[in-house]
């Protein structure tokens, strides 16, 4: 009998193993196939879709937190507080613009919350005011996020970067909020800029042969980035001419909001 339940136990086991190796194989050729330029932008967008839905049932079937998954492709950035992940990718299209994916778990009292984040049609260029729902999401990715809490206020800073088109990318500060349901939402007014403008994000848009520093600084609290300006005067509010100019500007956290410095020597802070 006890024979009997072993080899049952073992042909339960290598079902189970064989399923997960198809489903990480189907992951790598969908990788593959994203990458490749013959493929249609429909075909891609498919196919990325595929992708989402095996990354979301591996995340709801893995008892732990935040699994890491063996793919170079997908970026995952875990919070300081340990209670949100994010995972996130990109694809070319066709255009030169790209596309993105991202499945966000938010750890609850009890299991944890998974949800993809959904464009509607395309990517696009968030503004700096806007509160942005889960449902209609411009399209980025993440590289860090940093849990900040002031009294009973809650909220986390992420940093990202999207190839918004052919001529111009961009990089941005924006605020990711989480509700009681674990559901995230994007935007908070906690970016105190020169005067009384209070931004929800601070986007950074610069020709996309270019590259510029947006970093944040966990012991100083601090996010650090370069100063953009226009090649000249004549290319003023036209992004695809701005770049930096090699001096620094920064955010820098006090009692729950982000306060503007412009022109700050950060040398040993980067």
């Amino acid at each position: 009998m006890k024979n009997l339940i072993y080899k049952l136990l073992n042909v339960i086991l290598l079902t189970l193993l064989s399923g997960s190796a198809v489903g990480q194989e189907s992951l790598k050729d969908i990788f593959i196939q994203l990458k490749g330029d013959s493929v249609a932008d429909a075909q891609k967008l498919t196919l990325t879709k595929k992708a989402e839905k095996i990354l979301l049932d591996s995340i709801k079937k893995t008892k732990a937190f935040a699994p890491s998954f063996k793919h170079p492709e997908i970026g995952r950035v875990l919070s300081d507080d340990n209670k949100v992940c994010i995972y996130s990718w990109a694809f070319q299209l066709s255009d030169k613009s790209y596309f993105y994916s991202s499945i966000v778990q938010t750890k609850l009292r009890k299991g944890s919350r998974v949800e993809a984040l959904t464009i509607k049609k395309m990517p696009f260029l968030p503004q700096p005011t806007e509160r942005i729902q889960r449902h209609n999401w411009y399209g980025a990715l993440y590289y860090k996020i940093a849990h900040v809490k002031y009294r009973r206020d809650s909220y986390y800073i992420l940093l990202g970067w999207a190839g918004y088109s052919a001529i111009t990318h961009y990089k941005l500060i924006d605020v990711l909020r989480v509700d009681k349901s674990g559901r995230p939402s994007f935007g908070k007014q906690v970016l105190k800029k020169k005067g009384r403008q209070t931004w929800s994000r601070h986007v950074f848009e610069y020709n996309a042969e270019g590259k510029i520093v947006l970093n944040y600084d966990d012991a100083a609290k601090m996010i650090v980035f370069d100063h953009l300006v226009p090649e000249s005067m004549m290319f003023t509010d036209i992004r695809s001419y701005y770049g930096p100019d090699f001096t620094y500007d920064t955010y820098n956290l006090h009692e729950g909001k982000w306060f503007y410095n412009d022109n700050v020597d950060v040398r040993n802070k980067e």
